[in-house]
């Protein structure tokens, strides 16, 4: 993994001072509805003293995403279908709302998660089930695109088109609150989480043959947790330093009116020692998307077009 990472580095870093800088279309005019399928999931480390540590996870097999964008206004649904390994039933919603601003790039999410089992065990196996447990997330993110040349929203949001090779550090702000509860023999335990993490990005993007491109990206990140667990026997507070690393590879194909592709990405997190209840995370998983661009509703760009007057966005 060490050798991957650093070979990454090398690789990405050493373009940094021979940019080909080149022209981004922008489609902000033009509605954007995009559909994204994901094998991302949710998993938690279960550790007590008293037993031997392990994991749950939610029983979805993929996540849906269906996301618009128009101009300055981003929206997001996600969910996930059932699984039909079992009868256990897992549910995730998630909502997100973007906004642009320039070369600002501001989003903000809410997430809710419930059931999970034995990431060890077919979730067949009653006794080992945790309908209860419960995850929901309130959180934010703040980036800035360094490079006004390299296009984010080409890669992410798809209301852009970048035509030539670029790259760009974008340094990213993100803050939230994470409430975990769960009812272990008829009695309420919660965990109150407040996180903030300074991720200092970078992706860089070589086009292949006018249409077609290739970005890898790497995104290190270290934070604070500020931590409260409750029950009937007290609040406990605890800190801790949390760390992070994402790296991505995405390739795709963009043209005037659609934009299509596949990214995968290794993600891990950690915490700077044992806490009960972490979501944890040191997998691969893998996302496939397609986005159309069309002109929008009449009524819809009259109403953001009154908005942009007013507030100048």
């Amino acid at each position: 993994m060490k050798l991957i990472l650093s070979s990454f580095f090398i690789v990405c870093f050493s373009f940094v001072n021979a940019q080909d800088f080149g022209s981004i279309v922008s489609f902000k005019d033009n509605m954007l509805v995009k559909f994204n399928v994901n094998t991302q999931n949710e998993s938690f480390s279960i550790q007590d003293t008293s037993e031997d540590n392990f994991t749950v996870t939610a029983d979805n097999v993929y996540r849906v995403q269906v996301s618009a964008n128009y101009k300055f206004l981003g929206l997001s649904v996600g969910f996930s279908p059932s699984s039909r390994r079992s009868d256990f039933k897992s549910s995730f919603r998630e909502y997100q709302l973007r906004l642009f601003l320039k070369q600002w790039i501001q989003n903000f999410q809410y997430r809710k998660v419930q059931g999970f089992y034995d990431e060890g065990i077919n979730p067949n196996d009653v006794s080992l089930r945790f309908p209860n447990l419960k995850t929901t997330n309130w959180g934010g993110e703040t980036s800035y695109v360094f490079n006004p040349k390299f296009s984010l929203r080409h890669l992410l949001y798809l209301n852009e088109w970048q035509r030539e090779n670029s790259g760009s550090f974008i340094p990213t702000l993100r803050y939230g609150f994470n409430r975990l509860s769960d009812r272990i023999e008829n009695e309420k335990v919660v965990q109150n989480n407040f996180d903030i993490a300074i991720a200092p990005r970078y992706y860089y993007t070589w086009i292949v043959k006018h249409n077609w491109f290739v970005t890898p990206s790497i995104s290190p990140a270290i934070g604070l947790r500020f931590s409260t667990d409750k029950s009937s026997e007290g609040d406990i507070k605890s800190t801790y330093i949390t760390k992070a690393l994402d790296v991505g590879l995405q390739f795709g194909y963009t043209s005037n009116r659609i934009s299509a592709g596949a990214r995968f990405n290794f993600e891990s997190n950690s915490v700077n020692e044992a806490v009960k209840r972490n979501v944890i995370n040191d997998k691969n998983y893998a996302s496939i998307y397609f986005g159309f661009r069309f002109n929008p509703p009449r009524y819809l760009e009259e109403k953001v077009d009154w908005i942009n007057d007013r507030i100048g966005l």
